[in-house]
C-alpha cells in the first residue's frame, strides 16, 4: 500500500488562513462578474471593467452571452440528456444562474463539483 493513502481515519491536511480581500486591487473574476451584472464586485473591478470595456466595446456582451450560454448547455444536459452529475471547472466568483442553479432547477438531485484555482 502506498505511503500517500489516506484513510477514513486519517487527520485532515493542516489549512492555511486565507489572505484578506484586497478591494484596491482589481481582480478578472470580480470583473467578469460586474459584466454580467452581479454583486460581488468592488469599484476598482468596475473602473477596470469600464475600461477594458472602452477598448472592447463587446466585452459586456460576450460575458452575458457566454453565462447564457451556460445556461442552455446546463438545462439541456439536465433535461434532455439525463446527466446528473457536472463538473464545473474554472469557475470564477458564485453569481446568479451557476450550473448548481440552473441544473438542479431542473433535475434536483443533480450534484456538482466546483473547480478553480485562485493563486493568491
Amino acid at each position: 500500500m502506498s505511503e500517500d493513502f489516506v484513510s477514513e481515519n486519517s487527520a485532515p491536511p493542516a489549512l492555511h488562513s486565507s489572505p484578506e480581500i484586497d478591494t484596491t486591487v482589481s481582480h478578472s473574476a470580480r470583473v467578469w462578474d460586474y459584466w454580467i451584472g452581479g454583486k460581488d464586485n468592488y469599484p476598482v473591478d468596475r473602473e477596470v471593467g469600464d475600461r477594458i470595456e472602452e477598448m472592447l466595446p463587446d466585452i459586456v456582451r460576450h460575458a452575458r452571452a457566454d453565462r447564457k450560454f451556460l445556461g442552455r448547455v446546463v438545462r439541456y444536459l439536465a433535461g434532455e440528456a439525463g446527466v446528473r452529475q457536472y463538473l464545473d471547472i474554472g469557475t470564477g466568483l458564485p453569481t446568479a444562474d451557476n450550473t448548481h442553479e440552473v441544473a438542479q432547477r431542473v433535475a434536483p438531485e443533480s450534484r456538482i463539483v466546483y473547480v478553480d484555482n485562485d493563486p493568491s
